[in-house]
């Protein structure tokens, strides 16, 4: 019951923001399928479920790379073996900024953490095992892209994303170097590595 009001959630919030957006005929996702899943992959989401999701483009992750830390960052851009990621990003009034780009490639140890942590309560953050899932690149008629979202707060109008945590996406800015975890009753700092 609770991940399918999890996936209402979702729906229901990306219609909210605006997200539905046409799809790009280049669009391509990175899957992680549970190897001892039985369901139809066509079922998988971009929200967190054990027996797999899938990642998409401008959108903030917690990736462990052969065993390197790249927490809370933004996934540039999927090709057919590879991606780009950028852990050094910045939230702007009118724009962000990205100082460097890393390219991934699918063959390498890829693992993403999760953080648990809802209206400023968190619980002990979990990664994807190694031994459990099939990561793979895939071209996709779903949709593969986030926009940016908008945060408001008390130091004023902030670019941000939607960030991947175990319980579903959560709004995310980066300050100074600093990231914010942005809820409806205020900003969290969260851990960068």
């Amino acid at each position: 019951m609770k991940t399918i009001i999890i996936i209402l959630t979702f729906i229901c919030s990306f219609s909210f923001y605006g997200q539905n957006k046409e799809i790009d005929k280049d669009c391509r996702i990175i899957q992680f399928v549970n190897k001892d899943s039985i369901n139809s992959i066509s079922k998988l989401t971009p929200i967190y479920n054990k027996r797999g999701f899938y990642l998409v483009t401008n959108g903030v992750y917690d990736f462990v790379i052969d065993g390197e830390k790249y927490f809370q960052s933004i996934l540039l851009k999927i090709e057919n073996d590879k991606f780009y990621i950028s852990k050094n990003w910045q939230s702007n009034e009118q724009s962000e900024i990205i100082t460097d780009s890393i390219a991934i490639s699918i063959n390498q140890e890829i693992q993403i953490r999760m953080v648990s942590i809802d209206k400023g309560v968190g619980n002990m953050p979990t990664k994807t095992n190694l031994k459990k899932y099939n990561v793979t690149i895939i071209p996709t008629d779903k949709y593969c892209r986030f926009e940016n979202v908008e945060i408001l707060s008390k130091s004023g109008k902030h670019l941000g994303h939607y960030y991947f945590t175990e319980i579903g996406f959560k709004k995310l800015k980066i300050v100074n170097e600093i990231p914010f975890l942005c809820e409806e009753n205020g900003e969290f700092i969260l851990r960068r590595n």
